[in-house]
């Protein structure tokens, strides 16, 4: 079974897009603790803003965040 972001929680599209545009920092690095790519998650807080950018698009694009998490 596929993980829906946000922490397999399947919310609706529209409220994953409004987390993922406001609070998509801090919850990506969470997202990528959950899902054990550690690496990930320790380079997102750095570069938080294109990991952000590139969470934000993988979301829209695949109704999940799949890159880098």
């Amino acid at each position: 079974m596929a993980k829906k972001a946000y922490f397999g929680l399947d919310l609706p599209w529209i409220v994953n897009v409004i987390l993922c545009f406001f609070f998509g920092w801090p919850l990506g690095i969470i997202e990528r603790i959950v899902r054990k790519k550690y690496l990930f998650a320790i380079l997102a807080i750095p570069f938080g803003f294109v990991f952000w950018v590139i969470d934000f698009v993988s979301w829209l694009a695949n109704k999940d965040v799949k890159w880098l998490a």
